[in-house]
């Protein structure tokens, strides 16, 4: 009876215990978890600037069908050629 009691006791005061298994392998989780996540954030960080820096010195020159004269072209400061206008400033994410 006295170890039952003891037993209710460790419940109510909300007591758990965990055996020497249980705590290295959740150390081994948390040891293997946080640097694959620090890992995958830096990476992704990494690759966010990577794209961010790339993407504003590659030129994608496109043809401007609505400019059909060469005045019409260099007034907006662009390049008149085969008889089309071409913007080389053209950003491929708009």
């Amino acid at each position: 009876m006295e170890k039952y009691m003891r037993d209710r006791l460790s419940i109510k005061q909300g007591k758990f215990q965990l055996s020497t298994r249980a705590k290295i392998m959740l150390f081994a989780a948390l040891v293997a978890v946080l640097p694959t996540s620090g890992f995958c954030t830096a990476s992704l960080i990494l690759s966010l600037n990577y794209v961010g820096s790339t993407t504003a010195t590659v030129s994608h020159p496109t043809s401007i069908p609505w400019l059909t004269e060469k005045s019409q072209c260099q007034r907006t400061h662009r390049t008149w050629r085969d008889e089309k206008c071409w913007d080389y400033e053209h950003n491929p994410m708009f």
